[in-house]
Formats: structure tokens, sequence, C-alpha cells
């Protein structure tokens, strides 16, 4: 009984040892850009939607875990905006110009390779990511006309599981969960500066239900961001 109280203390200033290390090895960090996103859309009769681009702020926290040698995971805490812009055919089919712009919340989580290259070192990492739709806003150059509805150019986006519920100058974006791949190519210079470039594609369908009807068509998230990072 003796042996086994001595043994507790010993094991908690062990376990309290290795956690100190391990948070003296993870390096956490912020990180700022620009995301260029944009929509694969797919119509139920099989037409694709002709979508652009649409750049968004770009801004999170991130930390590097360190594996074994120059293997890394980089978890993310990210807010990014995504979107696309349609010259013609958007909002249900009566906008010009429409522009939408989704707020996300995303967990990107990469599993990085970093070696040595010149005075820093080399980014190279693929990983899943997992987001959630919280909102944005539309706008269009172009009144919208929905039967005897007329709505002004300019409205609030939202993410719904069913479609059918909205308000007049709301425009469901799509499901409110996403998820997908991120590949990602970078520079850490001098251990703590950090440019990255990370394209994403999403694998979630994001084509709400109207009520107990599931649409045929197919609409994912797609793009790429530039990033700087500063760790500390």
């Amino acid at each position: 009984m003796k042996h086994k109280k001595i043994q507790l203390p010993l094991l908690l200033v062990i376990l309290i040892s290795a956690s100190n290390i391990t948070n003296a090895q993870t390096r956490f960090g912020i990180q700022a850009g620009v995301s260029f996103s944009n929509v694969k859309e797919k119509m139920e009769n099989g037409s694709k939607a002709n979508t652009q681009s649409l750049p968004g702020l770009l801004i999170g926290l991130t930390a590097d875990v360190p594996l074994t040698d120059d293997f890394y995971i980089q978890p993310a805490l990210l807010y990014n905006r995504k979107g696309f812009k349609q010259e013609s055919g958007g909002f249900y089919g009566s906008a010009t110009n429409f522009k939408v712009k989704a707020d996300y919340i995303e967990l990107p989580v990469n599993f990085l390779y970093k070696p040595k290259m010149g005075m820093g070192n080399l980014i190279l990492g693929v990983g899943p990511y997992i987001g959630y739709g919280t909102g944005g806003k539309w706008k269009s150059d172009s009144e919208i006309l929905l039967g005897d509805i007329r709505i002004k150019g300019e409205g609030s986006v939202a993410f719904r599981n069913d479609g059918s519920f909205r308000n007049d100058s709301e425009y469901t974006y799509g499901k409110p969960f996403d998820y997908g791949f991120n590949a990602t190519l970078g520079y850490e210079f001098r251990n703590s500066l950090t440019l990255q470039i990370t394209g994403t594609a999403g694998l979630a369908n994001l084509v709400p239900r109207f009520n107990d009807y599931q649409p045929d068509g197919s609409l994912r998230n797609k793009g790429f961001g530039i990033a700087i990072g500063y760790k500390f």
C-alpha cells in the first residue's frame, strides 16, 4: 500500500513533465490571407452551372504538432469566406451578375512534411477538413422576380437542410455541414514566418432537400487560398 502511495505522486510528476515537453514542442500561430472560392454545381437535368471564383477573407489559428523528424500534424480553426459569382441565371434563374458571399467556420487537419531547404523549410501537406456554414450575403445587379414577388438586388444567405423554408430576400446556399480535402504547398522562413498556398476540394453534396423531396443535382465547394502565417 505504501509502495502504491509513492508511485502515484511519481506518476503525476512524469505525466506533468511529459505534458510540458509536448507543449514546448507544439508551436501555435496565426494565419491570414485571401481565398478564391467557387462551386461545382450540377443541375437535375445533368447540365453544369457556369460560375466564377470570388475572393474572400481567410483568417484563423494554427498549431504545428511534431510527430517525428520532419513530420507534423497541423490542426487549424479558420474563418473562411467562400461563395461564387454568376453572370446570368443566379438566384433560381432571375439574377444578373449574381454574387454570393458565404461565411464558414472550418477545421482542417493537415499532415505536413517540412524538410530543410535553404534558410528555412519546405511545407508539403494534405489532409481533411470539416466546415459549417453560418450565414453571408448576396447581391445582384438586377431585381429578383419570383412569381409575383419582387425582391431588391441584395439579401442574406442561409444554410438549411430543408430548402423549402426561407424568407423572400434570403438565398439558401445549401446544407450547413461541409467536408472535403486540402492540399498545401508553402515555405517556412527561419522557423517563424510562413507562406502557404492551399487547394480545397469539397466532397459533401450541399443540395438541400425540399420537404420530402431530394433533388438529383449536386453542389460542392472548391477553391484555393494564399495565406501568410506567423508562429510563436
